[in-house]
């Protein structure tokens, strides 16, 4: 998933020219931790949930940027279902949540299986799409929790995607398909989600959680697989909003900070396809979750 695009002056959005990316950048100081202990540390003295995803994810600012990280250690994805050292922005997402409500290595790894997949640590089952299966799913887990009405009020908007059997046919013949998952367990169906609009964006900013999860979200264009493309968690520093996030930008390619402003920005900028705005989720105290899970699978 990338990054986005504007114009000038819409309602909520500070009207400047976007700073080069360098200028806006946190980057952490220290080495990569390989295990989770320290960030957990980090993160001891804050809110379960969204507060501790971000004191606990801090220290990753500055990780490399990998398109894919993760897999099921076995398999067609033999890549590792637990790294520390690269991330896309779905699993920066992920893993900040599950360090948000683990107190253990092994807790934020039974998390983050749970954060990735529907209820096997099978590449079928994985969380490929962000609107019909991640958003769903961790919706109905209790990881994540729609706010954007919340913040937005009237000036809502609805992002809805018609999946069927036809437009899966077209997609995997211009190439573009979920990996590894058979025709027989393609989402199909109506999914949606509620947005804040990018022009509503500056009259809530004041009021989005510390911890929230954004993603963004893009006109629905037929030919493509997603109208998600990127995302993000809310971080609050001197009462400002700022975005962490894993970015693909090519003067970035790693984890960055980013005032909220300048991220919606950028977002516009990096697609012509036209932004919705940012689908909001509040990231609750998942500890009652996490404790229900089965031991961690091998």
């Amino acid at each position: 998933m990338g990054s986005s695009a504007s114009r000038s002056r819409r309602r909520g959005i500070v009207s400047r020219p976007v700073l080069p990316l360098a200028a806006a950048l946190l980057l952490a100081a220290g080495p990569v931790p390989a295990r989770s202990s320290p960030l957990l540390a980090a993160g001891a003295a804050a809110p379960a949930g969204g507060p501790r995803a971000v004191a606990a994810s801090r220290p990753l600012v500055g990780v490399r940027y990998q398109l894919g990280p993760l897999g099921e250690g076995r398999g067609p994805d033999p890549d590792p279902r637990f790294r520390l050292d690269a991330f896309d922005c779905v699993t920066f997402v992920e893993t900040a949540l599950a360090l948000g409500a683990g107190a253990t290595d092994d807790e934020v790894r039974r998390a983050l299986d749970d954060l990735r997949y529907g209820t096997a640590i099978d590449l079928a089952d994985r969380d490929h799409e962000v609107l019909s299966q991640w958003i769903p799913r961790n919706q109905e887990k209790g990881w994540i929790r729609p706010i954007s009405r919340e913040l937005a009020g009237a000036d809502t908007v609805e992002a809805a995607t018609v999946y069927d059997r036809e437009r899966w046919a077209t997609l995997a013949a211009r190439g573009h398909r979920l990996t590894g998952v058979p025709d027989s367990r393609l989402p199909v169906g109506r999914f949606a989600t509620e947005v804040v609009p990018a022009a509503a964006l500056g009259a809530v900013e004041a009021r989005l959680p510390e911890g929230a999860v954004v993603w963004v979200v893009r006109e629905e264009r037929l030919d493509q697989v997603t109208r998600i493309t990127h995302g993000g968690l809310v971080v609050v520093k001197g009462g400002r909003r700022w975005v962490r996030h894993a970015s693909a930008s090519p003067n970035a390619m790693r984890v960055v900070e980013e005032p909220l402003a300048t991220f919606v920005e950028r977002q516009r900028l990096a697609s012509s396809r036209p932004l919705t705005g940012l689908a909001v989720f509040a990231v609750p105290d998942n500890r009652a979750r996490l404790a229900a899970l089965p031991p961690l699978e091998p």
